[in-house]
């Protein structure tokens, strides 16, 4: 019998020992440093694709994403800071730009950005890359003089800004001072990647800043901040670690996916479409930008039932028309891509709600659109725009048949119930009512109609003769 299980249990254990010592921390928080570490160092990500028919201009290339770790450098211990809260700190940065501005901004903005971007991974020497982000407030009004009084030559501005790096990191000021070098490193580096200093003296200088001057900076100018499309889930949000990542997301090629625990996510219907589980960082990497899977906002939702109430009895034939056209146009856009572009169940694909609602749409659809006197052209477009800006490629992803429930059975409990958004030929269909109506208040209707037989409880009780 082999014996390398005893011994991966021996090093398993050694090494959760040593990191318990060097850091301070207890068994669990050790365990998930070096579950993150052993995650970290497993990362081989083949070359992000684009979808044919889907455009992504911000990060994402085969060259690269902005969840693809930096090249030829190993991940630190932890480097996602499962053991830590989430920490800021701030500094002012002077820097000098060429004076020029096209259709894009000006030099000063796109260097801010480049400040930002160069945020997504830091490296400390010796040590390897760990995940960051950044806010950059400014320019400031005034800017700070650099300490060697180099003046910009003819052509050059210098500018200030603040620079609010976001980490989680160690709670000791030694972590924070080595946190804000890394800052400033990955900060100058990208200013002189895009401009060389103009003359001796004007390379990018960092200033320390007071707490009250910081917040008052930050209050009074809006900050420059990494997009949603590049932002790790455990730099999103304070708190435990493991719950920063969302439940559910959508990758860019309309598939769904559940976290599974620690930052893994495991594809629905995984086993027929013959995908492994994955981190966050692979799946983004892999498959990214994703969509958060979220239910819709309240002024969206208003919105929906409004256009559903207007359409009166051709509320019901009206949403499953919406639901055809869009369907029909993701699966054109699919079958031009060869692979999945655009889904309408993609934020719970297994439910069984999401397979009522495709049945539906598929059976009823095509027989809808050959009959507009049961449609309501006005109610029609809103909500198909809003089942698209649902399910479009976007930061969130909005569940469709689940929530499609809660806001039909909101619209008939205020408005008469289902009779008063079906007509006759939709009214008598049990799996229609059973889905629409499943969050109802009010008890479901008896299908109606010549020839429907009674339900048990609309048989006349027992009159006295």
């Amino acid at each position: 019998m082999s014996k390398k299980p005893r011994r991966d249990r021996h090093w398993h254990n050694r090494e959760i020992k040593r990191i318990k010592r060097e850091r301070g921390i207890s068994h669990t928080a050790a365990l998930r440093v070096l579950e993150a570490e052993q995650a970290a160092a497993q990362i081989s990500l083949p070359a992000w694709v684009r979808p044919k028919t889907v455009y992504v201009n911000d990060g994402w290339s085969p060259r690269g994403t902005p969840f693809t770790p930096p090249a030829g450098v190993a991940p630190m211990a932890d480097p996602y800071g499962h053991a830590y809260e989430l920490s800021s700190a701030a500094y002012l940065l002077t820097f000098t730009v060429p004076d020029q501005e096209d259709f894009l901004g000006s030099e000063v903005s796109k260097t801010i950005d480049a400040i930002v971007h160069a945020h997504r991974f830091l490296v400390r020497p010796q040590a390897g890359w760990y995940r960051a982000t950044a806010q950059v407030h400014g320019p400031i009004p005034v800017t700070m003089p650099l300490t060697s009084d180099a003046t910009p030559p003819p052509g050059h501005v210098t500018a200030t800004v603040l620079v609010a790096p976001i980490a989680r990191i160690a709670p000791t000021m030694e972590a924070l001072k080595a946190f804000l070098h890394d800052s400033f490193t990955a900060a100058a580096a990208a200013i002189l990647q895009r401009h060389p200093a103009a003359a001796p003296g004007l390379e990018p200088e960092q200033l320390p800043v007071a707490s009250d001057m910081a917040e008052q900076i930050q209050e009074r100018l809006q900050p420059r901040t990494t997009s949603w499309m590049h932002l790790h889930p455990t730099l999103a949000a304070e708190g435990p670690v493991y719950e920063t990542y969302p439940e559910r997301v959508v990758d860019i090629r309309a598939r769904g996916w559940r976290h599974t625990g620690k930052g893994r996510y495991t594809a629905d219907l995984a086993e027929q479409r013959g995908l492994e589980p994955r981190t966050y960082d692979e799946l983004a990497a892999i498959d990214g930008p994703l969509s958060v899977v979220r239910p819709p906002g309240e002024p969206d939702a208003a919105q929906f039932v409004e256009a559903l109430t207007a359409a009166g009895t051709k509320a019901a034939a009206t949403l499953l028309l919406a639901l055809y056209q869009l369907a029909a146009h993701y699966r054109q856009w699919s079958q031009e891509a060869d692979e999945p572009t655009g889904s309408l169940t993609a934020g719970a694909e297994e439910a069984q709600d999401s397979a009522t609602m495709t049945d539906l749409v598929w059976s009823q659809g095509e027989q809808l659109a050959e009959q507009p006197d049961r449609i309501d052209t006005e109610a029609l477009t809103v909500l198909k725009e809003e089942l698209e800006y649902w399910t479009g490629t976007s930061q969130h992803y909005t569940e469709v048949a689940g929530n499609l429930a809660v806001l039909f059975s909101r619209a008939a409990d205020a408005h008469g119930g289902w009779s008063a958004l079906t007509d006759p030929a939709l009214r008598k269909m049990e799996k229609l009512q059973a889905w629409l109506m499943s969050q109802a208040k009010a008890p479901r209707e008896a299908p109606t109609g010549p020839g429907m037989p009674r339900r048990p409880w609309e048989t006349e009780p027992n009159l006295p003769t």
